[in-house]
C-alpha cells in the first residue's frame, strides 16, 4: 500500500535526474568519462572487438597504507592489435588517498611515465586530473598484438627523483585495483580488460586493541567476544602478533586469563566468554609487552535465564568497498563487520551504476557481491544479506535489501524502467526485500518525502557518516540539508518510519569507521531469530532504534506496545504512558521525549548507576524513566525518544504512534 504518493511526474523529470549530479558522480555516471575529455573526436562511439583487449600484469610489490610507493605494470597488446589514434587508460584509483597521478614533471611526486616495447611507436602522455586516468594516446603506426607499454606510477627514474613517488591508499585492503581501459579501433570508446590485475595494501604497524562483545547476554550461556588489533587508521594489523591478558569482573564473567594472537589469527581473536551472574559490566584488554593502547569493551548487560522474546542485535545496513567507490574487497568488508567490528548483521551496498566496473554492466562483478554475503551468512552468528544501492540523484538514494540471493535484482537507476521510487517498489513488490533511505537530510542528496511506501520502506535512516537527519540545525546535522528531507519532515507527513543508524562507511570499516572522519551510524534491531528472515522482520516491525556509533541499550515501550508499533487507546482522552530505559555507553547527559516533531519533556543528567568492576572505565549509566501524556490524543500522534551521553553519543528509537480505537 502507498502512502503519501501523487501521481508519477512527467518524462522531464529524468532530465532534471541527470542534470542534479554532482559533479564527481556526473564524471563517474558516464560509461567512459576521461576518453570524451582527453580524445577530440567524440563521434561513433561503438564498442569493436579490438577495444578491452590485451593484459596487464604487475610487477610484485609490497604495500603499506598511506607510504609511498611505485608500481610497474606491464600492458600487453592483444587481439588485432591497437589502431593509430586508440589508446590505453590507466585509472589511479581515487578511493582513498592514492597520490594523484601526473605526467608532466618527472621530479614531482605521482609521475607516471610509459615506455613502449616498438621502438617506432609515436606515445603521447595526457593526464584527466579529475578522474586520476593517464592516457597512452598510440599514434601511427599503431601497435601489434604482442607490443607491450610499461606503466610506471612513482616512476623515481633510477633513483634521480626520489620524491616523484606515489603514495598508497590509506587504507588496508585486498584485492586493490588500478583498472586499465583499451580504445582498439580509435573511435574514442574504451572497454575494460576481461582481467584487471589486483595486489594488496597492508596495514601499518598495530597500535591499539579494540574489544566488543554482545550487548545483552544470558547467565551461563556462552558467547565470543572479539578482540583485534587495530593500526593508526583502524585498519586491520593482520601482523600483530602477541599475547593478551583481559581484565573483567570475575563475579560477573567466566573468561580465560589472556589469549595468544599467532600468525594465524591475522588480528583478530574470539574469545568465549561465560557469563556467571545477572548485572553489567565491561571487558578490557591488554597485551603483555604494553605496546599498544588498551581496548575496553561496549557495556554487556547480563540477563538471568528466562523467556525471551528478542534478542538485541548490531547491524551496519550500508557499506561500500572497492566494487565501487570505496575500499576493500567484498570479503574484507564482511570479515571486518563480523570479526573486528562484532557486528551481528551486516550488507554491502554497492552502487547499482557507479565506479569503474557499475554493477548492473558488470554482472560478473554483482555475482561475486551475491556469493559472498552467502558464503558470509551464517544464521544464529552472523547476517550477510544481500543488497546493492539505487543511487537515484533526483528522488534520493535507497539502499535494496533481500532476503534470498536468487531474489535480488539489480535494478539500476538510470534503467528508465525503475529510475522513478514508484517503479522501483512496483518492480519488487511480492519479493522478499526492503528498501531503506538513506542520508535522507541531505547530503550527497536528500530524499524526495512526497513519494514512500509503507509496505516496502518501513524504516529510514536516520544518521550516518554524512551526519544527522533528525531536524535543522541539531549537532552533527547533515550537511547540505534540506528541510524537507529531514526525519521529522517524512513523520509530519503520515509516513510511518522507523530509525535506523547506517554506517555509509567507504573506508572498509564498517561499524567503526575512520580516526578524524564523522562517526557511522549503527542500528540496534531486537529480533526474533538472528536469522535473514528474523532481521527483515525487525525492520518492517520498526522494532529497532538508530546510534551515532555508540552501543547503548535502549528500549523504550507503552505498555505491551513496543517501539515501532501503534498504541490502540480507547478514546482520545485516555492517558498515554511510556517507559524508557536506557544503558549508555557512557553516563548519560539528557533524555528527551519527542511528540510530534516538538520537544514534550526532558530529563537532565539522569541518576546514574556504574558497571562492575574496574574494567568498566570510563563507564557507563543506566537511566529508567517514566512519563505520562495526559493531553488529550490525536489519532496518529507519534512519540519517540533521544538521548545524548556525555561522551557524545547519541541514539533515537522508533517511534510509537497513537490509534483511536473508536476510529479503528
Amino acid at each position: 500500500m502507498l502512502g503519501g504518493c501523487d501521481d508519477k511526474p512527467p518524462p522531464p523529470a529524468r532530465i532534471a535526474q541527470q542534470q542534479s549530479v554532482a559533479t564527481t558522480a556526473a564524471a563517474l555516471d558516464e560509461p567512459d568519462p576521461a576518453p570524451r575529455v582527453l580524445l577530440s573526436d567524440e563521434s561513433g562511439f561503438t564498442r569493436s572487438e579490438q577495444d578491452g583487449g590485451g593484459s596487464v600484469e604487475l610487477a610484485p610489490v609490497e604495500l603499506t597504507a598511506g607510504a609511498p610507493c611505485t608500481l610497474r605494470f606491464t600492458y600487453t597488446v592483444g587481439g588485432e592489435g591497437i589502431a593509430a589514434g586508440g589508446g590505453v587508460l590507466c585509472y589511479v584509483t581515487r578511493f582513498w588517498g592514492w597520490m594523484p597521478p601526473q605526467v608532466e614533471a618527472p621530479d614531482r611526486p605521482g609521475c607516471v611515465t610509459v615506455v613502449c616495447s616498438r621502438e617506432d611507436a609515436r606515445i603521447e602522455l595526457r593526464c584527466d586530473a579529475q578522474n586520476q586516468a593517464v592516457l597512452a594516446h598510440i599514434g601511427e603506426p599503431g601497435l601489434r598484438p604482442g607490443d607491450t607499454l610499461r606503466f610506471t606510477y612513482g616512476d623515481t627514474s633510477g633513483g634521480r627523483f626520489p620524491q616523484a613517488q606515489g603514495r598508497a591508499d590509506r587504507y588496508a585492503e585486498r584485492e586493490e585495483r588500478f583498472y586499465f581501459k583499451v580504445d582498439g579501433d580509435g573511435d574514442g570508446w574504451f572497454a575494460p580488460l576481461a582481467r584487471q590485475s589486483a595486489f594488496d595494501v597492508q596495514a601499518r604497524e598495530a597500535v591499539r586493541l579494540v574489544v566488543f562483545g554482545p550487548s545483552a547476554c544470558v547467565v551461563g550461556e556462552a558467547f565470543e567476544l572479539r578482540v583485534s588489533a587495530l593500526d593508526a587508521l583502524n585498519n586491520l594489523a593482520e601482523r600483530f602478533v602477541g599475547e593478551v591478558a583481559l581484565a573483567l569482573d570475575e563475579a560477573l564473567f567466566e573468561a580465560p586469563a589472556s589469549v595468544a594472537f599467532g600468525s594465524e589469527a591475522r588480528g583478530s581473536v574470539g574469545v568465549p566468554i561465560t557469563p556467571r551472574a545477572a548485572g553489567m559490566g565491561r571487558i578490557a584488554a591488554q597485551d603483555a609487552a604494553r605496546a599498544l593502547r588498551a581496548g575496553v569493551s561496549n557495556t554487556l548487560l547480563v540477563h538471568e535465564p528466562g523467556p525471551r522474546e528478542f534478542r538485541l542485535v548490531w547491524a551496519d545496513l550500508q557499506i561500500h568497498g572497492n566494487r565501487s567507490d570505496g575500499t576493500g574487497s567484498p570479503r574484507d568488508i564482511y570479515r571486518y563487520a563480523r570479526d573486528v567490528a562484532r557486528l551481528d548483521a551486516a550488507s554491502l551496498t554497492e552502487h547499482d551504476h557507479w565506479g569503474y566496473l557499475p554493477l548492473d554492466e558488470h554482472p560478473q562483478v554483482w555475482a561475486e557481491i551475491l556469493d559472498t554475503s552467502r558464503a558470509f551468512d551464517e544464521p544464529g552468528r552472523f547476517v550477510a544479506l544481500p543488497g546493492y544501492e539505487w543511487t537515484n540523484w533526483t528522488f534520493g538514494h535507497k539502499h535494496v535489501l533481500f532476503a534470498r540471493e536468487q531474489d535480488a535484482r539489480l535494478l539500476a537507476f538510470n534503467d528508465p524502467r525503475y529510475d522513478h521510487p514508484l517503479e522501483l517498489w512496483d518492480a519488487l513488490r511480492g519479493v522478499d526485500c526492503v528498501t531503506i533511505s538513506h542520508h535522507i537530510g541531505g547530503g550527497p542528496v536528500p530524499t524526495f518525502w512526497k513519494y514512500h511506501d509503507a509496505t516496502l520502506e518501513p524504516v529510514a535512516e536516520m544518521v550516518s557518516t554524512h551526519g544527522v537527519s533528525e531536524r535543522m540545525g541539531q549537532p552533527g546535522c547533515i550537511y547540505s540539508a534540506e528541510p524537507s528531507g529531514m526525519m521529522q519532515a517524512a513523520l509530519a507527513r503520515g509516513h510511518r518510519l522507523g530509525m535506523i543508524g547506517g554506517g555509509d562507511t567507504h573506508d572498509g570499516h564498517p561499524g567503526l569507521g575512520s580516526p578524524g572522519a564523522p562517526p557511522p551510524g549503527l542500528a540496534g534491531l531486537y529480533v526474533r531469530e538472528l536469522t535473514r528472515a528474523g532481521v527483515l522482520e525487525a525492520l518492517r516491525a520498526r522494532r529497532c532504534y538508530a546510534t551515532n556509533g555508540c552501543r547503548a541499550i535502549l528500549r523504550f515501550h507503552s505498555g505491551d506496545t513496543p517501539m515501532g508499533g501503534v498504541l490502540r487507546i480507547a478514546e482520545p482522552g485516555s492517558p498515554r504512558v511510556f517507559d524508557i530505559a536506557l544503558v549508555g555507553d557512557a553516563p548519560i547527559r539528557r533524555v528527551t521525549i519527542v511528540k510530534n516533531s516538538e520537544d514534550a519533556a526532558a530529563f537532565e543528567s539522569p541518576a546514574a548507576t556504574a558497571p562492575h568492576g574496574a574494567a568498566s572505565e570510563p563507564g557507563a549509566a543506566i537511566a529508567t524513566r517514566q512519563w505520562s501524556d495526559t493531553l488529550p490524543a490525536a489519532d496518529g500522534d507519534y512519540y519517540y525518544v533521544r538521548a545524548e551521553q556525555q561522551d557524545g553519543g547519541w541514539i533515537w528509537s522508533s517511534p510509537i504512534w497513537t490509534r483511536i480505537a473508536a476510529r479503528d
